[in-house]
């Protein structure tokens, strides 16, 4: 059973005891991503989620690495476009190691000019990576071109404009007004005693006082085509998308069902087509982007310049049989028991467990049931996932290239569905 608090200042705590466990795993989630910063201070979140791990006001950085590496485990950070996330997995009698760590990092940060010197250049240096990096690189540029003038169409590493121009005075203020209370979940879930319940209240009360951040408006969707040109790469990577559905939309179920009949798995309409029976591509699949207010259904595939056309064709068709048609029944129990067993199989990690508790307090405001997940997925038939699909399939697409694309000859009125 998942317990949930709200302390008087406004920081949620987050708990699932879970019996014949004999890990835990504990998260900090901040409620703001890459989405929640200026222009000017773009890539600042990611920016202080690299920083806090410098040192804090009892712990250098030296320190700090030593004693994560002897409690084993695993204990890190990640940001992305509308949170930012500290999170520990140990075994339970390192638990209150953990709490104390976390907690230290996340309230007491040092920001050491000379150590944020040294971070800053890492970061560029991850910038770089990211450009050289066709698959990441893809990403960036199709939400630049899509999202266009809007924070989620921002990379969330930044610029290295952006990055190099942080002030240590800017990165404090920033930081300051960010981790607040009601900006803050902490999730904890596996073997959990009263006692380390009772560490984690202590370790996190106390906090200064702020307001919760502001979303801001959704996203508004760009369609056309945005290419790259890497001559020195023997493929072109290819992102194809068009909006979604926001991630607390009420039939976010029935387009996961959606997805994975059209190429979220292994046995979906792409994979079989474009791989299985024409053989033009190695990799080949659609995922779903889900962010407050909007959100994007995207089909990757990455194929020989020659092959793209082709690639790009079988795709548009599919969409359109989706839209038309309704899937045949066993393609759609397919990809429920596809679905309910990652369900499934998530939870025997803590670690997910943990973080699908804050994810859904964050998006939801509650936690679901495994068991209304599963009938939330047996609502979605063949008629219900063709009307989502019909809903969604329509018009012009936007399309991001990577790679060989100097000699592409594309026409944006094969990209309108």
């Amino acid at each position: 059973m998942i317990e949930r608090e709200i302390l008087p200042d406004g920081l949620t705590l987050l708990f699932e005891e879970i019996p014949g466990f004999q890990s835990a795993a504990l998260g900090v989630w901040l409620r703001m991503g890459s989405r929640h910063e200026p222009t000017r201070l773009s890539g600042i979140c990611h920016f202080l989620e690299h920083l806090v791990f410098k040192g804090t006001e009892t712990r250098t950085a030296r320190e700090i690495s030593l004693l994560t590496d002897r409690i084993g485990g695993n204990i890190d950070a990640f940001t992305t476009k509308e949170t930012t996330t500290f999170f520990a997995r140990v075994l339970d009698e390192h638990l209150p190691i953990a709490i104390d760590l976390l907690s230290d990092i996340v309230r007491r940060p040092r920001f050491d000019a000379e150590e944020m010197e040294r971070e800053r250049r890492v970061i560029l240096e991850e910038i770089r990576m990211v450009t050289d990096s066709p698959e990441e690189r893809l990403y960036d540029l199709f939400a630049e071109k899509t999202w266009a003038g809007h924070p989620l169409g921002r990379p969330i590493q930044g610029t290295e404009e952006s990055v190099s121009k942080m002030s240590r005075k800017t990165v404090l203020s920033f930081f300051r007004q960010a981790y607040v209370p009601p900006n803050l979940v902490v999730s904890a879930a596996g073997k959990l005693s009263k006692k380390n319940k009772q560490l984690i209240r202590d370790a996190f009360s106390g906090l200064a006082k702020g307001t919760r951040s502001e979303i801001g408006r959704g996203p508004k969707f760009k369609p056309g085509i945005a290419l790259e040109n890497k001559k020195e790469m023997e493929q072109v990577h290819l992102l194809l998308g068009l909006p979604a559905l926001g991630s607390g939309d009420e039939g976010r179920y029935t387009l996961h069902m959606l997805n994975t009949v059209l190429g979220g798995s292994i046995s979906s309409r792409l994979f079989r087509r474009i791989r299985e029976e024409r053989g033009l591509v190695y990799s080949v699949g659609s995922n779903i982007q889900s962010h407050d207010g909007g959100g994007m259904l995207n089909i990757y595939a990455a194929t020989s310049p020659d092959k793209v056309e082709e690639v790009l064709a079988i795709s548009m068709e599919e969409l359109r049989n989706l839209a038309q048609h309704a899937p045949t029944k066993d393609e759609v129990e397919v990809a429920r028991d596809h679905l309910k067993g990652n369900t499934l199989l998530s939870l025997e990690s803590t670690s997910s467990r943990m973080s699908r508790m804050a994810r859904e307090e964050m998006v939801l405001g509650r936690s679901m049931s495994t068991q209304e997940i599963i009938e939330r997925l047996h609502s979605a038939g063949p008629a219900e996932i063709q009307e989502m699909a019909g809903r969604l399939f329509r018009g012009p697409v936007a399309l991001a290239a990577v790679g060989r694309t100097s000699k592409l000859k594309l026409n944006p009125k094969d990209l309108v569905l």
